[in-house]
């Protein structure tokens, strides 16, 4: 009877550590909803074999938001170099261009390089004072900014990024908030969203996004432009539509972000907004692609990954707030 005993504790032991690590995969599957994010860290981290990384801002953005978000720490000597590489594309007029080929800095690229700092830790690593005066030669009579010294014409975009920038450097004292206002106002459309330029045209959740964060940055957002907006945002596939229209990684993340700005995150459709990330994964490298059927690509994987983080499926990055 001894040895009967014998025979099956060991067994028994064997069956529950088995059913329990097959219990923490389970658990472990059902969290990362089928993405293999293993696979998704390899393909970002195939940017370190470039002989020139981090290559430029975009990409450096792309690495560091990723990894960040997948949990996954970035060694000294990596983040020391895209530091280095973020501080030498801050031109001498306080912007920052796209890459060392570039000979123009633009408060899109500023934008960026504020946000990978951020992230890193590392926002005193350039001169805020510098940033600022770049965004102040941007700023326009009509309350817009322009996108670089070059090109000063006014647009909704480049007067977010402006904001953007400003906010995240205490420099919001530079906005003559009422034009501002107003020249945002201007891309409103009668569907209650807005768009890229003003009057003709159609709504879309990227612009409606940039006008409610500016319009909430600088203390202009009406009760009536939010729900507004939000009745807009409920017309896509993103609020929870029926809509034909085909769905977009850029725009879904906008949608996203649209909605928590205008205080109305229980609107977002997070079945939609999953089944669609599912459908542009790349089970083979664990990337996603723009759109269906497109292949992976490190910017659309990382937008996916935002979307994730929108969604409270992966850490939202620490950063300082821009």
């Amino acid at each position: 009877m001894l040895k009967i005993i014998r025979l099956i504790v060991p067994a028994l032991c064997l069956f529950a550590l088995f059913a329990g690590n097959a219990s923490a995969k389970e658990k472990a599957k059902a969290k990362t909803d089928g993405f293999d994010f293993a696979k998704t860290r390899s393909f970002i981290q195939e940017m370190e074999t470039r002989p020139d990384f981090p290559v430029g801002m975009v990409l450096a953005n792309d690495y560091v938001y990723s990894l960040h978000a997948l949990g996954v720490k970035i060694n000294t000597g990596r983040q020391s170099a895209i530091i280095a590489c973020i501080k030498n594309l801050q031109l001498k007029n306080g912007g920052f261009a796209a890459d060392k080929s570039s000979k123009n800095a633009s408060i899109l690229y500023t934008d960026v390089a504020l946000d990978t700092l951020g992230l890193l830790n590392a926002a005193n690593a350039v001169d805020a004072a510098r940033v600022k005066a770049f965004a102040a030669s941007l700023k326009n009579p009509d309350g817009g900014f322009g996108f670089s010294q070059e090109s000063k014409k006014s647009g909704l975009a480049t007067t977010y990024y402006a904001v953007h920038v400003l906010k995240a450097i205490g420099g919001l004292d530079l906005v003559d908030k009422a034009r501002t206002a107003e020249y945002v106002k201007s891309f409103e459309k009668k569907e209650g969203g807005f768009g890229s330029v003003k009057g003709v045209g159609t709504a879309d959740a990227r612009n409606t996004y940039m006008a409610a964060y500016v319009l909430n940055a600088i203390g202009q957002l009406t009760d009536t432009a939010r729900q507004n907006a939000v009745k807009f945002l409920a017309t896509t596939p993103y609020g929870g539509s029926m809509s034909k229209t085909m769905p977009d990684l850029d725009e879904q993340l906008y949608a996203l972000r649209a909605l928590k700005e205008l205080k109305e995150s229980g609107k977002i459709d997070r079945k939609f907004a999953m089944a669609f990330l599912k459908k542009v994964y790349i089970p083979a490298n664990g990337g996603f692609g723009p759109i269906v059927g497109y292949g992976a690509t490190p910017d659309s994987t990382t937008t996916a990954l935002r979307i994730m983080a929108e969604l409270g499926r992966l850490k939202t990055p620490s950063k300082t707030e821009r």
